[in-house]
């Protein structure tokens, strides 16, 4: 099948060029990874993947695009609303292996479900078996039926050894057994007493001010999954207090550390925040929503909700 690609890859040459990366034309660098995204001739998700892997030369393998990184996944879902503000869905290289709802990448990474990838009213109800991303969900995954036809994300891949990484208990861990919980590779207090957003955030520092105590923040998208899926495990229904912030009013929502929290994913649940200005008062603070599968979504700073504390031991 011909593509309509004289005029795009000129374009990604110009690109390529200027940013001195090492994708072969089609694909251009995206986050880690060379991806080439397809709008013009929607497939279906075994006709895409074919087609994937014709592009591959002889200078690596290709296939339909896998998202196993939560940051290589942020940065295509940005590069895909920036390229592809048309399009309703692309197919990506997510599938059910074994049985309906487990499910597989293309390079045989498991595709967990929930935060961070997959749209948070997602009901995965076993009929549907290849994964889209979409545009209306923040560019997150929910499933369809394969043989529909899609844009669809391509992937150059080049050989390379999977590095083994040994975790040991450190220290650090040692020392959190006497304060709180590790969760992947930090330490926190889970406090199910509601507070205020405010109350929250002082007594998270006065109370563990001996051991750098703030009202939660996630430093990196990992962190951020480990929480969710932590407090997804524990099977309750609270929303948590967590440390993000819109002191100014205007939408400019920041970590209680100062670092911009950057709108859509991995982070906010699809269509938040969501206050208008013109309601009274606005919603500035934000929860990990239980009914939203722990994305953030924002609300008001003077309602009550338990809180997590991250203890930073410094």
């Amino acid at each position: 099948m011909e593509m309509k690609r004289t005029s795009l890859l000129l374009v990604l040459g110009l690109a390529l060029a200027a940013a001195g990366q090492e994708c072969a034309l089609p694909f251009i660098a995206v986050g880690s990874k060379c991806l080439y995204l397809e709008t013009d001739t929607p497939l279906s998700w075994p006709e895409a993947r074919d087609y994937c892997k014709t592009l591959a030369g002889d200078t690596g393998t290709a296939d339909i695009a896998s998202f196993p990184s939560c940051d290589d996944f942020v940065a295509f879902s940005r590069h895909a609303a920036l390229n592809g503000p048309n399009i309703s869905g692309v197919w990506v290289g997510g599938h059910t292996a074994f049985s309906p709802n487990m499910w597989q990448w293309v390079n045989g990474d498991d595709l967990q479900t929930g935060v961070p990838f997959w749209y948070y009213n997602e009901d995965y109800d076993g009929t549907r078996h290849c994964a889209a991303s979409y545009m209306d969900y923040y560019n997150r995954l929910v499933d369809a039926h394969c043989e529909h036809p899609l844009s669809f994300v391509c992937e150059m891949s080049h050989a390379a050894e999977k590095a083994e990484k040994s975790v040991s208990k450190t220290q650090r861990d040692m020392e959190c057994e006497n304060h709180g919980v590790v969760v992947g590779d930090f330490c926190y207090v889970f406090y199910d007493k509601p507070e205020t957003w405010d109350d929250a955030e002082k007594k998270c520092r006065s109370q563990h001010d001996d051991v750098g105590g703030e009202l939660y923040y996630p430093s990196s998208c990992n962190e951020f999954t480990h929480m969710a899926h932590h407090l997804e495990a524990s099977e309750n229904t609270n929303s948590y207090w967590v440390g993000g912030v819109d002191v100014s009013g205007k939408d400019e929502w920041t970590w209680v550390s100062g670092e911009n929290i950057p709108g859509g994913p991995p982070y906010w649940a699809t269509g938040e925040p969501s206050h208008s200005h013109e309601n009274q008062p606005h919603e500035h603070c934000t929860v990990m929503a239980a009914d939203k599968r722990y994305y953030l979504h924002d609300t008001h700073c003077t309602d009550k909700h338990p809180y997590i504390c991250k203890l930073m031991f410094v």
